[in-house]
């Protein structure tokens, strides 16, 4: 009975202490002053700023985003209550912060901040990405000097106007109270570009569905920092502020998964994709810093260098890649010495120095990680000096080498007789060994590669390698145990496979390399197997002469069948133009006596009458006068006097003409109508002509143009009659201008058929069944451009063709 009470009252005393533990939640983690604190803070005051993408925004008069989650997550492990406040002006909040009304602030690390007034706390709580909006056709390098004597706009407060106006007096700045207004400038194109946040941008752009502007992240650019969102309190505040911290350290890790992948778009850095296998701890390490800035040791390519406050080389990429893999931004923190880069990490104002190496003086408070590179170290000399294959052959002459160089302690320590003199740039120290000051220049083979590729080349060489390797990696505190580890697994898994590509891009394949005695058999080997070449080469020319005498004799009998062969097509196709040229004589002769019988039908008409009056009044035995009779047989010379003009007419006409000679169009197609209009009226075909000038003039064989005029009227008339069109109509237009003559034969006969319209000129070829020989459109055309320099076109019009005659004017010829 005893033990049972015993083991009841043990229940009930782990029980409330249990519950104590429930009850105290997150407080555990307090000292008793902190404790105490918060106990009277039962509601925190915090401004926020209410309109900060992915970290402030209200939806449905719900204040959300990824910093109000945050600080929920904050008060939940503090157990106390938060009132937000986001109606007041930043310098409002500020003057409150450091009253008290306020007990903590959000605020981004470019405001102007008193030190004295205001602390921050341990890490920031997010970051925010500068950024450029511009139109999405152009293309714009993200660099102060690229954006010179742009119209750009910026919202009012931002703090990169003063970096803008001091590096690019001629930049035009318009400042504005939105980012709508922002917004509304660049896409109306009343400016060239707007300068903000990143998360901002895209935030808008969304919402706006506008698809014609790119937010561009400036990453990588010291000109254009990352902006860090800090818990802030007033400078007295220290407990607070321990608090603060502490709460930050005791966050869950899957509660930040969580919020990030919720309020993060997918482009953001969200540090919940890192591809580097670390463990739980590291990754919430990456995920409180939110960003890690490096120093990079300047004038050191292909290694690295800081261009306009850029970082370039081989470091560059590699900075490129873990920021890919680790899922986190990395920014430059510029400087201008090894030795000012080494200050800033002591001083915490870096994470890390890329590219670097260990010397013997390094600080103890420095570590360094494995080496990336492991770089070979060459002896540069000018070209007259012989290559030496064992470095301690030369190793008591004297060398420059740059002052900063990590293996000067290493070289002095293997070879204790070693000259060195110090120098500030590796051009310098070339100039020493190219005035013959020194025997030579000590340096790493990829620096080598870089001078030779981008600066010199001309009267130096590799002449001595040195058994001595210079690793390459990343310096950092020695109490950043976890960003090490993190380094230390990021070169284990990204950069190792990576890195001899980076190389290759920086370093070019042409590199110097030393003297390697398989060069000797490599060259051996050359000439013998030039020499089977140049023999195999020698039997084959041999053989191709011979093939080409055979080919050459074949060649001649070829040419000389070719030749009878090309007569005898001459004589056939001469031939042929004979027989066409009768042939068109022919249809032209045709064409004329129809065109004849047509003129002679009513005059014969009319003789015949005169004639049947005689022989009636004979017949009938009316009495004959002898007036009578000398009416009759005037009244039959008249009809026959007109059917011999007609005769004049055609064979005028008709006759060939030899010399050129300027005549005008309306005269000519005034004939050429004279001689069609008795077809045209017995097949009831309506001709209309519209002179548009009434003299227009042509130069070249009048009679054979009006043969042209004559066949197209024709031709129009025969697919008219072959169409039985109901109402025929011909209209013929002439016109001219500066240079050249035109007549245009237009008819209603329904048109050409697209598949006809290659052949239409072609000889022979006719698509109706009519009397035609498909020659009359031939001849046309090669009188026209043959004989008179012009040209004939066919094109379908309404309901029709059009056949256009285009020659030059007496003046242009």
């Amino acid at each position: 009975m005893i033990i049972a009470m015993k083991r009841f009252s043990y229940f009930v005393f782990t029980l409330a202490l249990m519950s104590s533990a429930l009850l105290a939640g997150t407080e555990t983690f307090l000292n008793k002053k902190e404790k105490a604190y918060i106990d009277a803070k039962p509601i925190l005051n915090v401004y926020v700023e209410p309109d900060v993408y992915s970290y402030s925004y209200t939806y449905d008069n719900y204040l959300n985003g990824y910093a109000i989650h945050y600080l929920r997550l904050l008060a939940k492990k503090l157990d106390v209550d938060l009132r937000f406040i986001t109606d007041i002006t930043r310098e409002e909040a500020k003057k409150r912060l450091d009253s008290g009304a306020l007990d903590v602030a959000l605020f981004p690390t470019f405001e102007p901040l008193d030190d004295n007034a205001f602390q921050f706390s341990k890490f920031p709580i997010g970051v925010l990405q500068p950024a450029l909006l511009m139109p999405k056709i152009y293309q714009l390098s993200p660099t102060l000097e690229s954006i010179e004597k742009l119209r750009i706009v910026m919202l009012k407060d931002d703090a990169f106007a003063s970096t803008i106006k001091d590096k690019n007096p001629d930049a035009t700045i318009e400042i504005v109270n939105t980012i709508e207004e922002a917004v509304l400038r660049v896409a109306e194109q009343e400016a060239d570009l707007a300068i903000g946040l990143h998360e901002i941008f895209t935030a808008h752009l969304e919402s706006k569905m506008i698809t014609s502007l790119q937010s561009i992240p400036l990453r990588n650019n010291a000109d254009f920092p990352m902006v860090k969102i800090f818990l802030t309190t007033a400078k007295e505040n220290i407990v607070f502020i321990s608090i603060l911290n502490k709460a930050m350290a005791e966050i869950d890790y899957k509660e930040l998964v969580f919020a990030r992948n919720r309020f993060f778009p997918s482009d953001s850095f969200r540090q919940t994709n890192i591809k580097v296998p670390l463990s739980k701890e590291e990754k919430f390490f990456l995920m409180g810093q939110h960003v890690l800035q490096f120093c990079a040791i300047p004038n050191s390519l292909p290694y690295g260098d800081i261009v306009q406050n850029r970082y370039e080389g081989i470091g560059s990429d590699v900075i490129a890649l873990l920021e890919k893999n680790l899922d986190i931004p990395i920014q430059l923190v510029p400087t201008h010495s090894k030795e000012e880069s080494v200050q800033k990490l002591l001083s915490k104002k870096c994470d890390f120095i890329a590219m670097a190496s260990e010397t013997s003086g390094t600080d103890l408070q420095m570590a360094f990680t494995s080496a990336i590179l492991q770089v070979p170290l060459v002896v540069l000399t000018t070209d007259d000096r012989l290559y030496v294959s064992d470095f301690k052959e030369i190793a008591d002459r004297s060398f420059a080498i740059q002052k900063e160089h990590p293996m000067i302690a290493s070289l002095q320590a293997v070879y204790p007789s070693l000259k060195l003199t110090l120098v500030n740039t590796e051009i310098e120290g070339l100039k020493l060994v190219e005035e013959g000051i020194q025997y030579g220049f000590i340096t790493s083979n990829f620096t080598v590669s870089h001078l030779f590729a981008y600066h010199i080349a001309n009267n130096l060489k590799v002449s001595a390698q040195i058994p001595l390797k210079m690793p390459v990696g990343f310096a950092l505190l020695a109490e950043n145990q976890l960003l090490y580890s993190i380094l230390e697994q990021s070169m284990q898994s990204v950069l190792s496979g990576e890195i001899e590509h980076l190389i290759l891009k920086w370093v070019p394949d042409r590199s110097p390399k030393g003297f390697d005695y398989t060069v000797i058999l490599q060259l051996v080997f050359l000439f013998m197997l030039f020499s089977v070449i140049a023999f195999i080469l020698y039997f084959e020319v041999r053989l191709k002469k011979s093939r080409l005498e055979e080919a050459t004799q074949s060649l001649d009998i070829l040419n000389h069948e070719l030749e009878s062969r090309i007569k005898k097509e001459v004589e056939i196709s001469r031939e042929k133009d004979m027989v066409m040229y009768r042939q068109s004589r022919f249809a032209s002769m045709g064409e004329m006596i129809g065109n004849i019988a047509h003129q002679w039908r009513q005059p014969l008409m009319e003789l015949s009458a005169i004639l049947m009056d005689l022989q009636a009044a004979i017949h009938f035995k009316k009495k004959v006068t002898e007036h009578g009779i000398i009416d009759t047989i005037n009244a039959s010379n008249r009809v026959i006097q007109f059917m011999s003009h007609t005769i004049d007419d055609f064979r005028n006409f008709f006759s060939p003409q030899k010399e050129l000679s300027a005549f005008c169009i309306n005269e000519v197609v005034a004939e050429a109508i004279n001689i069609m209009k008795a077809t045209l009226h017995h097949h009831r075909i309506a001709l209309e002509v519209v002179e548009h000038l009434p003299n227009a003039m042509a130069y070249g064989l009048k009679n054979e143009y009006a043969q042209v005029i004559i066949n197209l009227i024709s031709n129009a008339k025969d697919i008219l009659t072959v169409r039985a069109v109901a109402k025929g109509r011909i209209i013929i237009e002439i016109d001219q201008n500066a240079e050249y003559s035109k007549v245009s034969v237009i008819d209603n006969a329904g048109g050409i058929k697209d598949e006809d319209f290659s052949h239409i000129f072609e000889p022979f070829f006719t698509k109706e069944k009519s009397n035609g020989t498909g020659i009359g459109l031939f001849m046309s055309r090669m009188i026209i451009e043959n004989n008179m320099k012009g040209i004939i076109t066919v094109g379908n019009v309404d309901n029709g063709v059009a056949f256009c005659v285009t020659v030059p004017r007496p003046h242009n010829v």
